[in-house]
C-alpha cells in the first residue's frame, strides 16, 4: 500500500447506502458506501457542525441528519441549503475490499 494512504476499513463493513466515521490526522472523516463506489468527506455539516454521520445516501447524496442539508458525495459541493459551504473530500482508494484515505 501507497505510504500516502491509510487503511481506515473492510468494505464489507459498511452496508450500502451507509456511512461510517473515522479520525484520520485529527480529523473526522466519513467513509460512504454508495451505489456509485465509496466516497470520503469531512464528518461535519458545513451549516452547524453537526456530524453527518447517520444521515440519509441515495445515490451519491448525502442529507444532514439535523437541518436537511444535502451534499454532492463526489466532490462535497452544497446541493441544498442551509448549508452554503462545500464539504473537504478525501482521495479513496480500494484494494480488494481494503478501503484507505489519502492522508
Amino acid at each position: 500500500m501507497n505510504e500516502e494512504f491509510i487503511y481506515v476499513a473492510d468494505i464489507t463493513d459498511i452496508d450500502l447506502n451507509q456511512s461510517q466515521s473515522f479520525e484520520i490526522n485529527g480529523k473526522d472523516v466519513l467513509i460512504c458506501h454508495t451505489n456509485e463506489g465509496v466516497f470520503a468527506v469531512e464528518d461535519k455539516c458545513s451549516h452547524a457542525d453537526i456530524p453527518l454521520c447517520g444521515g440519509q445516501i441515495i445515490d451519491n447524496y448525502i442529507t444532514c441528519p439535523v437541518h436537511g442539508a444535502v451534499f454532492d458525495l463526489k466532490d462535497g459541493s452544497v446541493q441544498a441549503p442551509p448549508a452554503f459551504e462545500d464539504l473537504e473530500t478525501f482521495e479513496v482508494s480500494i484494494e480488494g475490499t481494503s478501503i484507505s484515505v489519502k492522508k
